[in-house]
């Protein structure tokens, strides 16, 4: 969470410089002329983008060992305390990873100072890739003379790596903010913008050959973006994005080692 809030913090100091640097053409305005007459291009007001595109998912959905021993104890002759333990350990691991087309990015909100876009936002999309299955399963046989381990067996029983062909769904909610620090207009770098949002996601995949779901993570992402717009009237801009996506928190239980990251490369349309 601290880490979420660096980052935003860095993004609102980016922002602050952005601002700084152009405030002197902000109080002294260009003579309208046709080349400088463009102030109606401006990020003010109403905010919508819409964003279509190509995503690639992976996703560690379950990581997790377990282990189980009993044992007893006796004072032998010789006087040496001896403990004598017997179990098993098993080790599990699940995961997807693929790619999805079209996925669909979706943003509503309100643009501040020709400077800000403050949003709402969306993202899913549906995932044909690989599902992934690895089980290790062990003896556990070990003795103790005196407190100090002397002998310690692990055999492996069994070991299961499967790889089949599977599908996933993905879908983010969330709240975030995109700087466009270049705001001349006659610009070859205004439209271009850095953003970060957070919030909530849930990540669902399937092994398509049985029909039987791997596993369901909901977790807290944090998303960075870079852009380029270029506007094709006084309100409405095209460009495209490059979005990564991490997990910062996962609910998954004690012992799980869950994550996944997203990657997405967008066509966006925007207004405001």
């Amino acid at each position: 969470m601290m880490s979420l809030i660096k980052n935003f913090v860095c993004v609102f100091v980016f922002a602050a410089v952005a601002w700084a640097q152009d405030v002197a053409s902000v109080e002294t305005p260009m003579a309208p002329s046709p080349k400088n007459n463009l102030l109606s291009r401006e990020h003010r007001g109403f905010f919508f983008s819409a964003g279509l595109g190509l995503s690639y998912m992976s996703s560690n959905l379950n990581s997790y060992s377990s282990s189980y021993s009993t044992g007893a104890s006796q004072t032998r002759f010789d006087g040496v305390y001896e403990e004598r333990w017997f179990g098993g350990e098993n080790n599990k691991k699940e995961g997807f990873s693929g790619f999805g087309f079209p996925t669909l990015d979706v943003r509503m909100g309100r643009s501040v100072g020709n400077l800000v876009a403050i949003y709402a936002s969306m993202t899913g999309s549906l995932y044909n890739g690989e599902g992934t299955v690895y089980k290790e399963d062990f003896s556990l046989e070990k003795v103790v003379l005196n407190g100090s381990d002397e002998n310690v067996q692990k055999t492996l029983l069994g070991k299961l790596d499967k790889k089949e062909d599977g599908y996933a769904f993905y879908i983010s909610l969330g709240l975030g903010f995109s700087v466009y620090p270049f705001r001349d207009a006659i610009s070859p770098l205004n439209g271009f913008y850095v953003g970060i949002s957070g919030g909530a996601d849930v990540s669902l995949a399937k092994v398509k050959s049985e029909n039987k779901e791997i596993s369901g993570v909901m977790g807290i992402f944090t998303r960075y973006e870079l852009g380029k717009d270029w506007w094709v009237s006084d309100t409405w801009s095209i460009g495209v994005g490059f979005a990564f996506t991490k997990v910062v928190y996962e609910n998954v239980n004690d012992g799980d080692d869950g994550g996944h990251h997203f990657i997405g490369l967008f066509f966006r349309i925007t207004r405001g």
